[in-house]
């Protein structure tokens, strides 16, 4: 199988993404928007006659992969000029990558992607400006683009705004990504090719329902009352996407994608309205815990998971350590990233990893075995499950991993519904409380 790395899906599966990484689904929605594309566009073929770049006319389908790609590269980097952190977008010029066939890349990624930009970057058309690193091993691949000035100065004369643009369908919303070659420093990982199977089948028609639920969405955002800054996002971009990753299908599965998993806490809690009504977020308690303790059969004690005597103002460091020893395959030698900070300056870490086996001896086999990509299947299908549960009940809700956002009239039939998926692919009981 081939190996396609990340740039062919919009997000990641464990990143927040405020970077911007180009997204070759947007597209012109509005009619100014669309003619800037046109002009563009037959600038592009004008300046290619003018210089004699090609000698035969192309193909019907090559001249409609041309525009497709034109649009989507105008249509991403006047989009994110507009937000607030600015216009440049993170892509790729691999010919490997983008010659390889795979189910994971658009169509306007291809081949002549990299000649695409080389041509709108040309001082004459001057719509793109691109920063290409250097071929070096061990250097990030990684060109930057951003707007050029004659793009810019269309933005503004086109009085061009967020709402002008949209976001297609994504292609491939079934996604699998291989183990990390830990003996190659330089492996980021990536995406794998893979064969259909009755199992991928049922995941994409179960996503597909989703997907088609979640479309047909009342969903409505105010911005008033919520403080600067503002995350950007379309409305309509709704569509999800499963990730599974260590090369299998029985590990991660986390739900993708959706513009409410864009938005902060605060602005979802604020702005965002379901079906007409003020959106809720519930939230699964001590979740992993949890999922640990009925793969290995056992029930977890009734106090919370992450107290532990000694360590009463470091919770939130418990947690995060906690989690992380379910998902390590070795027992820790130090704090995870961005935890140490989290506890006192005389804790040491193999002294926090004992009180946590301590707290639950019933499962401390279970910890440093890599069992994290495990549970987290677990917990995706339960998503799913309760996804396709409400919609049969006629609810809408919106999954953001291990929570769901609902209209605040269903927050005790959902409760309950939670509890109950979550019981029958545990084996133990959960906790649901409203975020917030």
């Amino acid at each position: 199988m081939d190996r396609i790395t990340a740039p062919f899906v919009a997000a990641d599966e464990e990143v927040e993404e405020r970077d911007h990484r180009f997204n070759a689904y947007r597209f012109a929605a509005s009619d100014n928007a669309k003619a800037i594309v046109s002009e563009v566009i037959r600038l592009l073929l004008n300046y290619e006659a003018h210089f004699g770049l090609r000698k035969n006319t192309r193909r019907a389908a090559d001249q409609e992969t041309f525009d497709l790609t034109v649009a989507a590269i105008l249509s991403d980097l006047m989009y994110h000029h507009l937000t607030e952190r600015g216009g440049d977008v993170y892509t790729t010029r691999s010919n490997r990558l983008l010659a390889t066939k795979s189910r994971y890349r658009p169509a306007a990624y291809n081949k002549m992607f990299p000649y695409i930009l080389d041509l709108m970057e040309n001082p004459e058309m001057g719509f793109v400006v691109q920063d290409v690193p250097p071929p070096l091993r061990g250097q990030s691949r990684s060109t930057v683009i951003r707007p050029g000035v004659s793009l810019l100065s269309r933005i503004e004369e086109h009085d061009i705004g967020l709402d002008d643009f949209g976001e297609q369908p994504h292609g491939e919303t079934i996604i699998l990504k291989r183990t990390k070659d830990e003996g190659d420093y330089w492996d980021e990982g990536g995406l794998k090719e893979y064969f259909d199977t009755a199992v991928t089948a049922q995941f994409r028609r179960e996503l597909a329902e989703i997907n088609q639920w979640l479309a047909s969405a009342d969903l409505r955002f105010s911005r008033t009352g919520i403080p600067w800054p503002h995350t950007a996002f379309h409305i309509d971009d709704r569509q999800l996407r499963r990730i599974f990753t260590q090369d299998r299908f029985d590990s991660g599965g986390r739900l993708f994608g959706g513009f409410w998993q864009r938005l902060r806490k605060h602005e979802r809690r604020q702005g965002l309205w379901i079906s007409g009504e003020k959106a809720l977020e519930l939230d699964y308690g001590q979740v992993g815990p949890r999922i640990l303790y009925g793969l290995a059969g056992q029930k977890p004690p009734a106090e919370d998971l992450y107290q532990l005597w000694g360590y009463v103002q470091q919770r939130d460091g418990i947690k995060r350590v906690m989690n992380a020893m379910i998902f390590a395959s070795e027992r820790l030698a130090r704090f995870p990233r961005e935890t140490r900070k989290l506890f006192r300056s005389s804790d040491k870490i193999g002294e926090v990893v004992k009180a946590i086996e301590a707290k639950h001896p019933l499962i401390k086999d279970q910890f440093h075995r890599g069992l994290g990509h495990e549970a987290q299947f677990v917990e995706s299908q339960i998503m799913v499950e309760i996804i396709l549960t409400l919609k049969a009940g006629g609810i809408m809700a919106l999954p953001i991993h291990d929570a769901v956002l609902i209209p605040a009239s269903q927050l005790t039939i959902a409760t309950d519904i939670m509890l109950s998926i979550f019981e029958k692919y545990t084996g133990v009981q959960g906790t649901v409380s409203v975020e917030g």
